[in-house]
Parts: C-alpha cells; structure tokens; sequence
C-alpha cells in the first residue's frame, strides 16, 4: 500500500479536511467595543439609568463595554469629549451651545435625555413665597460664577421680576442648605435634582422645601443631552446607534423602577444614598418624561425648541457666534 509523504493516509487527510471546515464554518465571537462615557457631575440617581443598562446588560447585549466616570461639570466633560478622552458624555444643553459658538468644539447632541433644564430656585414653603414673584423682598443666595447665575437675570426678566428688590448673598454651594435651613437665606439658586438633599436636611426643621424650575415659569431650556464627537459620528455610526438605544433604554427601565434602579446604583457607586438617590431619580423622571417626549418619544429633539434655546441663551452666556441647529445635533440615531 502506497504511503504519503508525510506518513498520513487518505483517512487522516480526510478527517483534517471535515475538521477545517467545521472550524471555518463556526461564528466568531467578535470583541465588544471598549466605550468610554463621562456624566457631567458626582454619581448620583439622576444617573441611575445608565449603570442599570450596565448592570442588566443592555450595553453588553449592544455589543458595547461601558466604563462609566463622573464628571467635574457640563465644560469638563465636554472638553474630555472633545479631546478624546472619552467617546461619549452627558452635557447641558447650554453648555453645547455656547462650546461650539464661542469654542468650535466639533460635538454634537445624538439623544436628548432631559426635555427640561433642572436650573431652579428652592425655597422653603414656610417662607410664604407662593411664585418668582414672591422673591421680591426676599433674600437670595446664589454662586459668584457659572451658567446658572448668567441664566439668572433671563429669568428674572421674562418673569417680569425687578432684581434691585431682591437682596443676594454669594456664597459656596455647600452653604446653600444650612443658610436655608437657618432662614438666613429665603431662597438658593440651585438644581432642582438636588430637592431629596436639601428636603433631608429640611425634615429636621420641620421645613418643606420646593422649587420653581427655569423650564416651567417662561426660560423653556433643555436639559442634558449625549453628547459625542463629528469624527466619533461619522467614523462610527453603528457604535453610536447602539449606545444611544442602550443609554435610553436603561434610563426608561429605571424610571419604571426606581426601587431597583436605586439599589443597582448603590452596588456602582457607595456613595449615593437611598433615599436622596430616589428622589433625585424621580426629579429626573419629571425632566425627561415631558408633553414632548411623550408625543415623539424620548430622546427626540425638536429643531425649533432648540433654535429658540440658542436664541434664549445668546445674550446670557455671551455666544460670539451665531450657530445653526444642524451645527448642535443630529438626528440620526434617533427612530
């Protein structure tokens, strides 16, 4: 019988044939794609949704592998953004804005997750103050600097409020509740997401603690959006498609269940307290969930709402320039 030269006969050769093929034909488990995403502050519940999608595996059935970081605020990250330091952030609105008219930062806006800007004054209700126009009279603390105190004076102004009557103090954020709480202060310049940390500290006083948003009395911004980059947009579509989906998906999941969505936070992040954490959560919920997103679906920007906010914030925050709506966002990755 006529050997190989290489000592295998037919049967053998046979037999490697059927096992190359058998491995050509099985599927290649392809590597998911790494994704950096900054927040825009200190972990909190407003970002519960996100490390629910990451914790129920809505990135990783996305095909994404998520690290999550916190942010140092709304500039920050979107330098981080920016430069590349991270391929996808959540940013204000206001901040996008006035970063690609007075910075040309190629970003833009591919999902918008708060219809409504969380900017607000909180005021005890024994105060007596009952609306903006209350404030008159009325003693205000507020930072020396920042978005929210240029935003301040629009405010006042579409609210029809005369700001030499109302006396304000500049103080470090950390002062705000315990000058609140002593009644030093009649009212704080603040976010309204952070009503659960003032309202535990009220408690003790016997105090209720309530807000009037920016977004309902006239100074109709949005609020945060994801935000990436016009090279992360155009080299990497699919990548971005599916993290937008995943992102919104776990922000919706957690709205519905804010219980669960509080207690996977807590296993991320040791620092968000319970309670606070659910009461920021469903502060959020009331950002995100408007007439708006309810009529074309969360996520949705409409192009007119965000031409006006351009408008609406060009004199307070000093925009150079003047930019189109196409220059803020897209919407290809909303369906």
């Amino acid at each position: 019988m006529k050997k190989h030269a290489n000592g295998r006969g037919p049967k053998c050769l046979t037999l490697l044939a059927i096992s190359l093929a058998l491995v050509s034909a099985t599927p290649v488990a392809h590597a998911a794609d790494q994704v950096k995403f900054a927040l825009n502050w200190l972990i909190s519940g407003r970002d519960a949704g996100y490390f629910v999608a990451l914790d129920k595996g809505f990135y990783r059935d996305a095909g994404l592998d998520v690290d999550i970081s916190r942010g140092r605020g709304s500039g920050d990250t979107l330098k981080r953004i920016s430069i590349g330091e991270s391929m996808f952030g959540l940013v204000d609105t206001a901040t996008v804005i006035a970063g690609v008219a007075n910075d040309n930062a190629p970003v833009k806006m591919v999902a918008m997750t708060y219809g409504k800007a969380a900017t607000a004054i909180l005021y005890a209700a024994e105060s007596g103050i009952k609306s903006p126009k209350d404030l008159e009279g009325r003693t205000v603390a507020r930072s020396a600097a920042g978005s929210t105190i240029n935003m301040w004076p629009a405010f006042l102004k579409v609210n029809h409020i005369d700001r030499s009557k109302i006396k304000e103090i500049t103080v470090t954020a950390s002062s705000y509740a315990p000058m609140l709480m002593a009644r030093q202060v009649d009212a704080v310049l603040d976010q309204s997401s952070y009503l659960g940390r003032y309202q535990k500290v009220a408690d003790s006083q016997k105090l209720t603690i309530k807000v009037f948003r920016f977004s309902d009395y006239g100074y109709d911004l949005y609020g945060d959006a994801l935000v990436a980059t016009d090279s992360t947009i155009h080299d990497k579509p699919d990548v971005v498609k599916r993290f937008v989906a995943a992102s919104l998906r776990g922000n919706l999941y957690a709205f519905d269940h804010p219980d669960e969505a509080v207690a996977i936070l807590a296993r991320h992040a040791a620092e968000a307290e319970p309670a606070i954490a659910k009461a920021e959560l469903l502060d959020t919920r009331q950002l995100a969930l408007t007439d708006e997103v309810k009529k074309h679906g969360y996520g949705f920007i409409d192009p007119a709402k965000l031409a006006n906010n351009v408008n609406l914030i060009r004199e307070p925050l000093g925009l150079k320039r003047s930019v189109t709506v196409e220059q803020l966002y897209t919407p290809a990755f909303f369906k």
